[in-house]
Parts: structure tokens; sequence; C-alpha cells
């Protein structure tokens, strides 16, 4: 039989080592965010909860995960501020002794045109929507790669790629793309895997009144949005192929 390869062994022998995997969650207050965790726990993974303010709706989905048989934690952190990620990734290592995967699911909004955006409010998009990101990465990665193994799932967007009304989004999630894509070059000789996903549209607080209405979704081929469960599924799988990094994956129908 054919010998295993380093990163093989490294991850069979993580396997062996411990109860269960572990991923954490950044934004796993929001609909996507929770969704996801929630596949994960019905894997038996433990799960670890990101929330900034939003600590009703965590508690809502720890709950829920104990009553699968799953263990949670809810880690709270403004993205905003780097010390506040430190102690956050701290808080993590703390409750569990490694980290196999990383989702990033943190997301804000701004449904203004160029001329409209102050400079302000162009500088809080980057600062929440890509340095936020950024910084989450430089605590994730030399986990993964002391580890020699692991997984940075991004949830981007579309907007990223063909552009939208939402000028200062589209471009944070353009600059995430280039971000995902040089993270992957430069790690994959430690086996760590970074990937990003379009989700495509999901009825939250996030999408607001942009929402598509049914008469709306004609540029989707099958006329409507997918389903957040489908949704999670595809995501759990980018997130556990152990691969597959640098890519970039629609898992709405629109075609670009």
């Amino acid at each position: 039989m054919a010998s295993l390869s380093h990163h093989q062994r490294s991850r069979d022998q993580r396997s062996t080592n411990r109860s269960a995997p572990t991923v954490l969650v950044l934004g796993g207050s929001g609909v996507i965010g929770s969704a996801i965790g929630l596949r994960f726990a019905r894997r038996g993974w433990n799960v670890g909860l990101h929330y900034h303010t939003n600590h009703s709706s965590t508690n809502a989905m720890l709950r829920t995960i104990a009553q699968l048989g799953g263990r949670g934690k809810s880690f709270q952190a403004d993205v905003n501020h780097p010390h506040q990620i430190h102690a956050l990734f701290e808080q993590v290592h703390a409750t569990w002794r490694e980290l196999d995967a990383c989702i990033w699911c943190v997301g804000q909004p701004l449904n203004r045109v160029t001329l409209r955006i102050t400079p302000l409010a162009w500088d809080t998009m980057l600062r929440v929507n890509l340095t936020g990101l950024f910084l989450c990465m430089q605590k994730t990665i030399p986990l993964f790669s002391e580890q020699r193994g692991g997984s940075m799932t991004v949830i981007g967007s579309l907007s990223g790629v063909v552009g939208t009304g939402q000028t200062a989004y589209a471009a944070c999630k353009a600059g995430v793309l280039g971000l995902v894509k040089s993270a992957a070059r430069e790690l994959g000789h430690a086996n760590v895997r970074v990937n990003a996903v379009f989700p495509g549209w999901q009825q939250s607080p996030l999408a607001g009144e942009a929402y598509p209405d049914q008469d709306k979704q004609r540029d989707h081929v099958l006329t409507r949005t997918p389903a957040l469960d489908e949704v999670a599924d595809l995501i759990y799988h980018v997130a556990t192929a152990h691969d597959v990094s640098g890519q970039v994956y629609n898992l709405d129908n629109r075609i670009w």
C-alpha cells in the first residue's frame, strides 16, 4: 500500500488524539453563520460562535447545539479592534487546544453610490469587511501552520466580481478575493487551505431591503435564490475538503 503523505499523517495523528475537531465561526450570530455552526455541530464538531452585539441569537444557537449533544461556546469581539481579536483567539485557545477550521461570516453592507459615500463610512466598511478579516487571518494561520493543517473559509460576495450599487461593499469583497488567493499561495506548503464562497442572497438583516423580490430574480438561472441549508452543506464540504485551496465557489445560480 502506498505510504501516507506528511500532511495525511499529521491530520490522522491529530484526529486520533482528540475527541472532536473544532471550528470557529466568526459572525456566528448571523443567519448564515448560525446555519454553518449548526451544520458543523451535527457532524460532531466543537463549535465556537463569535458575535459582536447579538448575544441573544448566539445563546439560542448554543442551546440548540447542546440539545444535539454537541459542545459550543460563544466569544464576543468587535473585529474593528485588534486587541479584541487577540483576546478572542486567546479565549478560543484556552477552551480548545487546537483549531481545525475557521469560517469568516462577518459583513456590513452600505447601500450608497460612490458620490454619496463619506470618507468615514468608507473607512468603516474597509475595517469591518476587509481589515477585520486580515487581522483574524493573522491569528488563525499561525495556529494552522504549527499544526501542519487547517482550513480558512471566507464568505464572500458575487458583488466583488461583478460590482453592484453598493460600491464600498463591492470594493471590500473584491479585496477579500485577493487576500484569499494570496494567502492560499503563501500557505499551501504548510497544508493550510484558504477558500472563498459566494452564498448568494439570503433573507437576513444584512440583506435588508436590498433582498430581491421574486420578480427580480430573473438573473438567477433557476429564478430563485439558494436554500440556506444547501449553502451550509456546501460550505461545510469546502471547509473540510483536504485537497482544495485557493478556490472561489459560487453557490448561487447566477452566471458570472
